[in-house]
Order: C-alpha cells, then structure tokens, then sequence
C-alpha cells in the first residue's frame, strides 16, 4: 500500500518512531563498538596501529557506497520494505562477523555490515518526515538524531566492557537483539511509502556515484602513500562525470538539483563539516585512554559515556526548540562547542588529565545536540515530501563521509609521525604529535562550520504540510 498521502494515527507514528529510532540507534552502534576493541581485535590478528583503522574504514566506504541508490531503490520499492531489508543484513552479518576467522573475513563481513546501516539510514529519517507534519517534526528527528548520537557514543563503553568481560566476539553477537526488535516494531505498521513507484532505477548513476565516491575515500584514507593522489584525482573525476549524467538524466539516483536550493546545500555541508570535525574525537580517545593512560576497554569505554548523556538531556530539547526559532541560532552554538572540543584535543600530553578529558566529552556532545536535530529539521523542511529520501539519503552521506574524512586524518597523521607497522604503545610522544596535528585541522573544520552556520539565510518555508 502506497501512504505517500495517507493520514496516519497516533499510534502508526509511534510504530515508524520507534522502529525508526532503534534502526537509528543501532546502525551507528555497529562500527563505534569496535573502536575500544580495535586493540583487542589487532592483537589477536596482529595488525599494525594504522592498519587497524581500517577496522572502521572498510565500513564507512561501504555504507557512503551504498547510500544513495538506496534511498533511491527505497522510492522504487517501498522504504518500509529497504528498512526490512537493511535490518536483516545488519543481524546476519553480525553473527557472521562474531565467527570471523581472519582479519580480512572480518573486514568483508564489515562491508556487507555497511550495505546494511545504508538501508537503515537512507530510510528512517525519510519515513519520520513522512509521517510527522511538517510544524510537528522538530522532536520526532531530535529524538531519531538522539539515538544515532547515543548509538554512535554509547558503542564505544558498549564494546569496550563486553570485550573485556567476555570477548570481542560477543561484542557483534550483541546487535542481533536490537535487529530483532526493530523488525517486530515494524511489522505492525501495515503501510509503505513508494513515491517513486514505476519509473526505472539509474543503475548507471548508482555505479558512477559508487566507483567515484570509493575510489576519493580510498585516496583520502591513504594518504600520504604514492598512490592516494590518484585515487583522489579519479574520484573526483567519476564524480563530476556522474552529476554531470544526473543533471540530464529523467529519472535521476540522486536529484542534483536539489543542491541548487541555498539552505539545503549550506546545511549539508555544515553536517558533513561537524561529523569532520568531531567524529575522531571518540576514536581517539579510545585509542589515548588505553595506549597512554593504560585504561581497560571497558574502563575507558566508562569514561566516554559522558557524551551520549549529554547528547541524550540535550538533543530532544534542541529539536523542540528548532521549531520555535531560527535553527541556525543552535547549529552555529553547536559548532562553538566543537570548535572548543577539538580545541582542547590539541592540548593533549603524555599525562593524562581526566578534567581535560571529560571537559572535551562535554564540549562534544554539546556540539552534536545543539547542531544536529535543528539541521535535519532545517534540510528536511525545506524539500518536498517526494525528496525525503533524497534528502535522508544526503544527510546520511554527508554524515558518513564526515566521520570517514574524521578518521582519515587521524590515520593520515599516524602514519605520518608514526609509520604504518608501529604500536602505539612504543610510541607515544608521536601519538601524542599525530592527535596535535590532526585536531588543527579538525578545529579548522569545525571554525568553518560556525562560520557558515550563522551567515546562512533564513529558511525557506516550501509549504510543504502535508508532511
């Protein structure tokens, strides 16, 4: 059943809610859980410290792969069906990651893992704006955003304490409950949004856009080795090939036109300047707690949860709030906060000072609560409901490659103080050189984000209600 017009009860929106937000929490939770395990995972695998990024890596490119033919397809065929879809890839390729045998079966199973987050996050925000009235939305995608931020937080302390407790293995067994639940959540919703129904799929446009964005990610994330320039020069080519195919193109994977509109290209590009300013924080973190101040997974897993509780008191009053008054008064704060974050990530020694450290958590998930939910909000109230996926699928990727982009230059900077086949451990003063410069650059990020935040115009209201 087609319910691109449908009325829908209180009780069907508590269903997509629901669903949606457990599907939200649980698609970031899949690669944040391996960050405090990544040293466990190495040392039984023996992989070098850069390597092991690769860990997270493998993941990102896969899911920023498959993003926007999804969200595409989920047009085609129902969102409802792609969600489905996505939900069930995450829990076998879990299970099929728990039995790993070697690194490079465990990395495979992490890209099928990223298919699977790609239905996810093409789907859920798109099925919220679908449901909820446009005047109504604020909290229902503050409370979504919330529960990626928390899955994305609490994923690392997750991790860490199971890995310690019982193995890292278990620590992918633990999603199957969460895939489980999403999926009876969903079953009672009867209905399907199909906005696209009948036209054909841009297989064309979906390969251009993959090949391209795989082979820029790729160079990016080798950096400085002799061939990532190549890579970056290719991708950047396939990309501009595959926009200019999507402009003449009738039945487009991805309506570049919609990048014409001046809040929804300004937004985007603020989101994927906060993931690229921040995500790296918990990834290092994880790494400086445990190498430098010889902390257990799960005790600096511990530590770490100080951000997704601010993110989880913050974020749903942000959203309601962004309803309310010009959102770009909250995003541009939340970037403030991130530029004080990565700040403070600079001044990292040695010697650990956990004042400094809970002070950065803080600064983070502020960052992240007051940015966030009002920036979905902004983006999707200004497009029409035939562009959510579009647009879910957009802030998806910008999200994605925002944190691939984080982890790249962390990694970038590791191999250029450390080389690729050392332990941190052996190496600290370095480690400690490679967080000063990669936090430069995300503070330069995060600077550019406050600044394009606040010069944004007012949004446009498209008067689109029917929501």
């Amino acid at each position: 059943m087609n319910a691109e017009s449908a009325d829908f009860s209180s009780r069907e929106k508590r269903i997509v809610l629901i669903a949606c937000c457990i599907g939200a929490f649980m698609a970031p939770l899949t690669t944040t859980m391996i960050n405090l395990a990544v040293p466990t995972i190495a040392g039984e695998f023996s992989i070098s410290a850069h390597n092991q990024g690769w860990l997270v890596m493998a993941y990102f490119l896969s899911s920023v792969a498959f993003m926007v033919p999804m969200s595409r397809l989920s047009d085609l065929y129902g969102k409802k069906m792609l969600f489905v879809i996505g939900v069930v890839i995450v829990l076998f390729s879990s299970l099929m990651s728990a039995l790993s045998a070697s690194f490079t079966i465990l990395l495979a199973w992490r890209l099928i893992t990223g298919l699977g987050t790609a239905c996810i996050a093409s789907t859920s925000i798109s099925m919220i704006a679908q449901v909820y009235p446009k005047a109504s939305r604020g909290l229902p995608l503050a409370l979504n955003t919330m529960c990626i931020y928390i899955g994305a937080s609490l994923g690392p302390a997750l991790g860490g304490v199971i890995t310690d407790v019982f193995g890292w293995r278990y620590m992918f067994l633990s999603l199957i409950p969460f895939s489980v639940s999403a999926l009876l959540v969903i079953f009672f919703f009867k209905k399907d949004f199909r906005t696209s129904a009948g036209e054909p799929f841009d297989l064309k446009g979906s390969l251009l856009y993959g090949i391209g964005i795989v082979a820029l990610m790729y160079g990016v994330l080798t950096v400085p080795s002799m061939t990532s320039a190549a890579f970056i020069a290719a991708g950047i080519v396939i990309l501009m090939i595959f926009f200019n195919f999507e402009t003449k193109y009738e039945y487009p994977v991805l309506k570049v036109g919609l990048f014409k509109g001046r809040t929804f290209r300004r937004s985007t590009l603020a989101a994927f300047l906060n993931y690229g300013s921040s995500y790296a924080v918990i990834y290092t973190l994880s790494l400086y707690l445990q190498n430098v101040g010889s902390m257990t997974a799960a005790a600096a897993g511990l530590v770490i949860l100080v951000q997704p509780a601010v993110q989880a008191i913050v974020t749903p009053f942000a959203g309601r709030t962004s309803d309310k008054i010009n959102p770009r008064v909250l995003t541009t704060a939340g970037m403030i906060m991130m530029c004080c974050g990565t700040a403070l990530m600079i001044t990292l020694t040695s010697n650990v000072e956990m004042m400094e450290i809970y002070t950065i958590l803080l600064c983070t998930g502020l960052g992240y609560a007051l940015f966030s939910s009002p920036n979905t909000n902004l983006i999707m109230g200004n497009v029409t409901s035939k562009d959510y996926s579009e647009s879910s699928g957009v802030i998806s990727v910008m999200r994605q490659v925002g944190m691939m982009t984080s982890v790249a230059v962390i990694m970038c900077m590791i191999a250029v103080t450390m080389g690729t086949n050392t332990a941190i451990a052996g190496m600290v003063d370095e480690f400690i050189t490679a967080i000063r410069y990669a936090f430069s650059v995300c503070f330069l990020l995060a600077a550019a984000g406050a600044f394009m935040t606040w010069f944004s115009k007012e949004p446009i209201d498209t008067g689109d209600s029917a929501g």
